[in-house]
């Protein structure tokens, strides 16, 4: 059914585009950076970050395809299985993570409040009303809940936000100081911003595909998600004298502002795990057919609550950001199929496909590899001892940065590709037969 007009797009993305999770990366960018460098830097990534989401949701609104689809058209007949399953892997864990924040936060709140911190018991509590509108299904919750009322509590919470910011920080005397330079440069501080809407990626068609337009799709999404990842963004810039950025809850907690305030901050996270565990049920379909929409919720939700209960799940956020980089270079891949053949998928094409996606994975971390041991060990004997190349390039080219030509690197090497099987398919039509 597809009823979601610019409304419903700009209130689901504008929501999610409010999240907790941006905040610490914000803080990162001070004092290397002045705090109007800062500030821009966040505004650029959060424009950047809202068309690639605008992109990928107008190609979702465009086909009708979910996420799973949509990445695996490109890579071959066994491809959206394959993708579904990779999907399905990554929205549980970014579930289990988005619930895991979530009760940190909570907990810590309580502990203020109640002098008792209950984490377990707000794993399952949040993780039950995750998997409640999971049930309900996006229809339901984009237009009777997130465009009725959630993302009109969210941004009067940010208004004050910002007030208790603006009030607290002395922003204008603040933006007086200079920068002491180092880590981040600016196009550093515009790809670490952009990690954020990026984790988004391979969610945005399992809703876009519900809306009426290929315009209300791209401009919704696009205006929604710039507000939400700006303005959170910029509080991330202000907020950093709260406490150690790496503690994302204490981070929130830390936060001069009133508890209820906060209460209903935590409250309105919901929404992302929501739509991860909605999207991993989309997802686990498209692997096993036979799963159907509830069960697949359930195994979704419920193997979030277990992660969440089971492991530190926030420790494990470098790993996870491993895997998500996964779909910066593929979505690169996807946007060049879809330009050259609106959408319909090329079997033959899938070889020029998987080699765009590995080579522009590669090149996302020879340039800043994924802060996981293992990982970057590998790549340090591939490119520095293998390849005798310098590792990381950042270090050499320190205003460069790793997302944007990673998705640039599969969407021209694949458009290569594409002209290259087009050229080859007719000579080996005409080749005379042995």
């Amino acid at each position: 059914d597809r009823s979601f007009g610019f409304l419903e797009h700009a209130a689901l993305w504008g929501s999610l585009g409010l999240t907790l999770a941006i905040m610490p990366f914000g803080s990162l960018l001070v004092p290397s950076l002045s705090l109007g460098q800062a500030f821009l830097a966040v505004a650029t990534a959060a424009l950047l970050g809202a068309l690639l989401l605008a992109a990928a949701a107008a190609i979702g609104a465009h086909t009708g395809l979910s996420s799973a689809e949509l990445f695996g058209s490109v890579l071959g007949k066994r491809g959206p299985r394959l993708i579904g399953a990779l999907l399905t892997v990554r929205n549980v864990l970014w579930g289990a993570f988005a619930l895991a924040l979530i009760a940190d936060s909570a907990g810590l709140v309580s502990d203020r409040a109640l002098g008792a911190e209950v984490r377990p018991l707000w794993v399952l509590l949040f993780g039950a009303v995750g998997l409640a509108l999971a049930f309900a299904g996006p229809e339901f919750v984009v237009r009777k809940v997130l465009r009725r009322f959630w993302v009109w509590i969210a941004l009067v919470i940010a208004a004050m936000l910002a007030y208790n910011a603006y009030s607290e920080f002395g922003v204008p005397t603040n933006l007086q100081r200079p920068a002491v330079g180092g880590w981040p440069s600016f196009w550093q501080a515009v790809d670490v911003m952009l990690i954020v809407p990026l984790l988004w990626l391979p969610l945005v068609a399992d809703y876009s595909r519900h809306g009426r337009s290929v315009g209300t799709a791209f401009s919704g999404t696009a205006a929604g998600y710039f507000v939400g990842a700006a303005w959170f963004g910029a509080f991330g810039v202000l907020y950093l004298p709260a406490v150690e950025t790496a503690d994302i809850a204490g981070f929130v907690v830390g936060m001069q502002v009133g508890l209820i305030a906060l209460v209903l901050l935590l409250i309105l996270q919901v929404d992302e795990l929501f739509a991860n565990t909605a999207s991993a049920s989309v997802s686990l379909r498209t692997a096993l057919p036979a799963a159907g929409a509830r069960r697949g919720a359930l195994f979704a939700g419920g193997a979030a609550v277990i992660l969440a209960l089971a492991l530190d799940v926030v420790s494990y956020e470098a790993s996870l950001l491993l895997l998500a980089s996964l779909f910066v270079p593929l979505f690169g891949v996807l946007v060049a199929d879809f330009l050259q053949s609106r959408g319909s998928a090329q079997l033959a094409a899938a070889p020029s496909a998987l080699a765009a996606w590995a080579l522009g994975f590669l090149l996302y971390h020879w340039i800043s590899p994924a802060d996981v041991g293992w990982w970057q060990d590998a790549m340090s004997w591939l490119f520095a001892d293998a390849l005798q190349l310098p590792f990381p390039l950042t270090g050499e080219v320190t205003w460069l940065g790793a997302a944007i030509p990673s998705f640039l690197a599969g969407f021209l090497l694949h458009t290569v590709g594409r002209v290259i099987v087009g050229w080859l398919r007719p000579q080996s039509a005409t080749a005379p037969a042995s």
